[in-house]
C-alpha cells in the first residue's frame, strides 16, 4: 500500500537564539556566517544580513517591538525577571469637568 501523505523532514538546521539583556528574543534566530556578519531571521520568514555593529543597534529595537506586539510593555531589562504585561487598552485619563459660561439673557 502506497503512502498518500507527502511528508518531508528537512534539516537539521543550525541557528542561534538571540538573547538581549539575558532574555531570549522570541521569533528571532541568528546565523553567524564568516566575515563579521550576522544573519537574522524573523518568524522564520523574513531575513537580513547585517554587520555585527549594525546588529548591535537593530536587535534591541526588534526585541522591544516583538515584546510590544506580544502585549508586553517592553523587552525585559537587566533588572527585570520577566516581561511586564501591558493592558490591552490605554489607561483612561480624565480631563476634568468642562463648564461653559451661560450667556446672559437676551444674547
Amino acid at each position: 500500500m502506497e503512502n498518500d501523505l507527502r511528508i518531508e523532514y528537512v534539516g537539521p538546521f543550525r541557528h542561534h537564539d538571540v538573547v538581549v539583556t539575558g532574555h531570549r528574543v522570541p521569533f528571532l534566530e541568528a546565523a553567524l556566517p564568516q566575515g563579521g556578519k550576522v544573519s537574522l531571521v524573523l518568524d522564520r520568514r523574513f531575513g537580513v544580513t547585517l554587520t555585527v555593529a549594525e546588529a548591535e543597534q537593530v536587535v534591541p529595537f526588534l526585541a522591544h517591538t516583538i515584546a510590544v506586539a506580544m502585549g508586553y510593555a517592553c523587552h525585559p531589562t537587566e533588572e527585570m525577571d520577566h516581561p511586564v504585561e501591558r493592558p490591552p487598552f490605554p489607561r483612561v485619563v480624565g480631563i476634568g469637568e468642562i463648564r461653559s459660561k451661560e450667556a446672559p439673557d437676551g444674547e
